[in-house]
């Protein structure tokens, strides 16, 4: 960074404020600087206001801003997509009264955000760009958030300009409260500024003729695909707005690169191209990244979906819609995070390789970056907050320690200097990593598992200290099993096999000698030497969803958050499992569900728990007498 009094201030204040923060704590300091930038403002003569809001591409739009009117003169703006009142205010403690221009995004996640902003910023120019269904619920509909966006609109001087989206019909109703200029963008015919022309087919990125009346220029950007039209248009308008020309806009904006996470391309040195859309992935606007892979020109194309959010209900089944509409575009798809088994329902008859599904980052990313090859596109799709995909390119080149699922860092991993050593949280332990068990006599019957045998599987930890708790409620349905049939166990290196005969049907009793978490691991060594498939097995396991004592079945479906059920499904990658859960749920604990569920039962629970092995007992036989009926969802008529 060159001299300059800004720069050196800059370099004051930052290291001031790293200071103050430490020494008072975040809240006073946050304070302190909210009521500076208030007494600052009304010193800023020369800076030009702008203000950007909207439910998506509004942190895009702001940061083209700032790369074309940063070629005419300073610009400053707030942090990434950083728009609470305190990062308004640190961003504009930042502007000297030599620069040109101030751009910030302005958030209306909440009733009443713009009342706090709008006095601080006092923008002259205003953006606004879609209305989406981002942070909308019951309690702040979308109507609400339609009121509250309108705000910036209605604060505008006179002699001021909103620049609004034609094409939504939400924001050109601001109008109506508007007392500034008004000027228009869209593909719509009556939009002030208008767009023709476009395309975005990878490897070229997005260009479009722009139209403003009579005239006519050319605009070719770097950015990549056609949703980023209405961003660059509003960037445009907030450019007239400020007093430059079509021409001129167009030529700044040729030379403004990608953002960090929005489409941005990033190519590495064999030849994979990474496309990272990772800073969120809201479900509503996933179409846009699927139809510019589906246009895109790549050998192979690949999807890697993380967290999906704004999501308000049927999650697993949006998780499945998602996964069809994936494999439509591209060649293999995959899936990350606690959900990514429910996408496993999509899968394709005779292209089962084309859908996979992880429960952790790191597992994703040993397995996309052993398939990926030159001439692939790579599409990231998640939610930086979150599962922070960006670990899977940087992997490539990098030795990355931190491969938690739960860091709570909110910013990119190429930002962070934890993904270099270990965290002081705890690291994710291998799918693979076994308990520490005391092996047994290796010895077990060496046949192959029968066509028509079902093999029963009872979910639970093998050390002895976990006997009795919610955990291993599925140990103890097949160690029953095993003594009614009259039974004896075999051991082998990852399991405990009881073979026999059970309502007429032959059985296979297993229980993993592994942890919980490498239940899947383990089952599925074991499947490759018995020689049997997923849709023969029959889980027996706990489940903290329902209430104690009752028992459920079903025919597939996702993992519900039990590690051990996770594990199987990404083992097998299907969730045609059938399974029969055990509730051990209760209300009101005074103690974390983890400790929970590896606590020995009281009494009354004891007491619950031993009829709901007798009720599970009977489903099982139910499975394996009538699997046509309980398949169809119907129960049984017993005698």
């Amino acid at each position: 960074m060159p001299f300059s009094p800004g720069n050196t201030f800059i370099r004051v204040r930052a290291a001031i404020g790293w200071r103050l923060r430490g020494v008072f704590g975040d809240r006073r300091v946050d304070s302190v600087m909210i009521a500076c930038a208030r007494r600052w403002r009304p010193l800023l003569r020369k800076p030009l206001f702008i203000g950007v809001t909207g439910s998506a591409g509004k942190t895009t739009t702001k940061e083209l801003l700032l790369g074309m009117l940063g070629q005419r003169g300073g610009a400053v703006g707030n942090d990434g997509s950083y728009s609470n009142i305190d990062k308004i205010a640190e961003a504009l403690l930042r502007l000297m009264p030599w620069h040109s221009y101030f751009v910030t995004e302005l958030s209306g996640h909440r009733s009443g955000e713009m009342d706090e902003n709008l006095p601080l910023v006092r923008p002259s120019i205003g953006i606004v760009t879609i209305i989406g269904d981002d942070h909308a619920s019951a309690e702040y509909p979308r109507e609400a958030i339609i009121r509250e966006k309108s705000k910036l609109v209605a604060a505008l001087p006179p002699t001021g300009t909103a620049v609004l989206n034609a094409d939504d019909p939400a924001v050109l109703g601001m109008a109506a409260v508007c007392k500034a200029k008004v000027i228009t963008y869209g593909i719509s015919p009556n939009a002030d500024l208008r767009a023709e022309d476009v395309r975005s087919v990878w490897p070229e990125r997005l260009q479009m003729t722009l139209l403003r009346g009579g005239e006519r220029v050319a605009l070719h950007t770097r950015l990549c695909g056609t949703h980023w039209v209405p961003a660059v248009l509003g960037t445009v308008c907030g450019g007239l707005a400020a007093g430059m020309t079509l021409a001129e806009c167009a030529q700044a904006l040729a030379s403004v690169e990608p953002f960090d996470g929005r489409m941005q391309p990033v190519t590495t040195p064999g030849g994979v191209t990474f496309l990272r859309d990772d800073f969120k992935a809201p479900w509503w606007a996933l179409e846009t990244c699927f139809e510019f892979m589906s246009n895109a020109r790549a050998k192979r194309k690949i999807v890697v979906i993380g967290e999906l959010s704004d999501i308000r209900s049927g999650k697993g089944k949006k998780y499945e819609q998602t996964a069809i509409r994936a494999q439509e575009v591209s060649d293999i798809v995959v899936f990350v995070g606690p959900w990514a088994y429910s996408a496993l329902k999509a899968l394709r008859h005779g292209h089962e390789d084309a859908l996979r599904a992880f429960g952790h980052v790191r597992d994703a990313s040993e397995y996309i970056n052993s398939i990926t090859r030159d001439g692939d596109l790579v599409l990231l799709k998640g939610s930086g907050k979150t599962d922070h995909l960006l670990r899977i390119l940087l992997a490539r080149s990098e030795n990355i320690a931190c491969w938690r699922d739960d860091c709570g860092q909110n910013c990119f991993c190429n930002q962070c200097d934890q993904r270099m050593k270990p965290s002081g949280a705890p690291l994710l332990l291998s799918p693979q990593a076994s308990a520490d068990v005391t092996p047994g006599t290796e010895s077990a019957p060496s046949t192959r598992i029968e066509p028509g045998e079902q093999v029963i599987v009872g979910l639970g930890n093998p050390e002895a200290r976990y006997a009795g708790t919610p955990h291993n409620i599925g140990y103890e349905l097949v160690d029953l099993l095993a003594a009614s049939l009259g039974l004896s166990w075999s051991t082998l290196p990852e399991a405990w096999i009881a073979r026999g005969e059970l309502a007429g049907q032959r059985v296979c009793l297993i229980k993993i000698r592994l942890a919980m978490n490498a239940t899947g691991a383990g089952l599925k060594r074991l499947s490759r030497d018995m020689g049997f498939d997923p849709e023969q097995c029959v889980l027996v396991l706990d489940d903290l969803a329902l209430p104690i004592g009752a028992v459920k079945m079903r025919q597939h479906g996702g993992a519900g958050g039990h590690r051990g059920v996770a594990s199987i499904l990404e083992a097998f990658q299907t969730d045609a499992v059938r399974r029969i859960k055990i509730g051990v749920g209760q209300a009101g604990l005074s103690i974390k569900q983890a400790e929970y569920v590896l606590t020995p039962f009281d009494a009354p629970s004891r007491a619950a728990m031993d009829a709901a092995l007798t009720t599970a007992t009977t489903r099982l036989r139910d499975i394996l007498t009538h699997p046509a009926v309980v398949a169809a969802g119907a129960s049984p008529a017993r005698t």
